[in-house]
């Protein structure tokens, strides 16, 4: 087995703070219990022996608001970040990761983006109707590659909020982190 994390950015009062749009997304967000809502998601391939410190190395790919599709070394330093440990088989994470990668530099889908918490559609009729190429928000980039690499039904609809993906994924993953546990100090 492969692992992948499916990394999800929980909206608190910190991260609400930072942007508008972290409050536009917790504000729209799907309420599944009593919890935060989950506003953005990434998906990290670990590298097989690299670790940075205490944090297990390796790559992230998704988008922020107004950026492009990326694929690039991360740490999760954040204490909002919350892992789902997925595990593939070697050839669903190959083209996971090969979908991520050939996504990069793809743009931000504004459209669908506004358009996800009040129209529940497939949104890529915008691409075709207006000669636009690729475009993603962090979730729907997640979930066309999970989709490419046979996790996801191909019919599934891609445009949903990071909080649906998350419900989605609760029951088929397991709760994860990305740190080090060999050099955490435990203090009791």
């Amino acid at each position: 087995m492969s692992t992948i994390y499916a990394c999800f950015l929980t909206g608190d009062n910190e991260i609400m703070a930072s942007h508008f749009l972290n409050t536009l997304a917790v504000k729209v967000a799907p309420r599944t219990g009593d919890r935060e809502p989950q506003i953005h998601v990434e998906l990290f391939f670990p590298d097989e022996e690299g670790k940075e410190e205490d944090l297990v190395s390796g790559q992230a790919c998704s988008i922020h608001y107004n950026g492009t599709v990326f694929l690039t070394r991360k740490r999760f330093s954040r204490s909002q970040w919350n892992f789902r440990s997925l595990d593939t088989t070697p050839e669903q994470y190959e083209l996971i990761k090969q979908y991520c990668q050939e996504a990069v530099g793809c743009h931000f889908n504004h459209l669908g983006y506004f358009l996800q918490p009040i129209m529940k559609i497939d949104h890529t009729w915008a691409r075709d109707w207006f000669g636009m190429g690729r475009r993603y928000y962090c979730s729907e980039i997640v979930c066309e590659a999970l989709k490419f690499g046979g996790v996801f039904p191909e019919t599934m609809r891609s445009q949903i909020h990071p909080e649906t993906l998350y419900s989605l994924l609760l029951d088929d993953t397991t709760n994860a982190c990305v740190k080090d546990v060999k050099k955490i100090n435990f203090n009791f």
